[in-house]
């Protein structure tokens, strides 16, 4: 089955991955963070940073490429996309996804 396309944003830091998403929409949602997952935030908040260090992956609604989020993902190196309009309210948590950060695309097999 061919992954089918949820939803396109704007790359801030390239690379492919694979993996379940870990949906962040209040604070006390980041203890639940393992490592490897890719993470989904409604905003670029300097919150998240310790979460992006676990993350595989991090997928951002909103948030310039000069965001805080997006600047620390880009120094370690982690693919990023920002401006993914609804992302927490599309993608669910647990669900596996795909990151195409060099596109700026997530996918996902249903």
């Amino acid at each position: 089955m061919l992954p089918k396309k949820l939803l396109s944003g704007v790359c801030v830091s390239p690379g492919l991955v694979k993996g379940r998403a870990r949906v962040l929409k209040r604070a006390e949602d980041l203890e639940c963070v393992e490592y490897g997952e890719i993470l989904v935030l409604p905003n670029s908040h300097p919150m998240y940073a310790i979460a992006v260090m676990k993350a595989s992956a991090v997928v951002c609604e909103n948030g310039g490429k000069l965001s805080h989020i997006c600047v620390v993902s880009m120094e370690m190196g982690i693919p990023c996309i920002t401006q993914a309009e609804d992302a927490t309210n599309i993608i669910r948590n647990g669900q596996q996804i795909y990151v195409d950060a060099s596109e700026g695309v997530v996918y996902a097999n249903e």
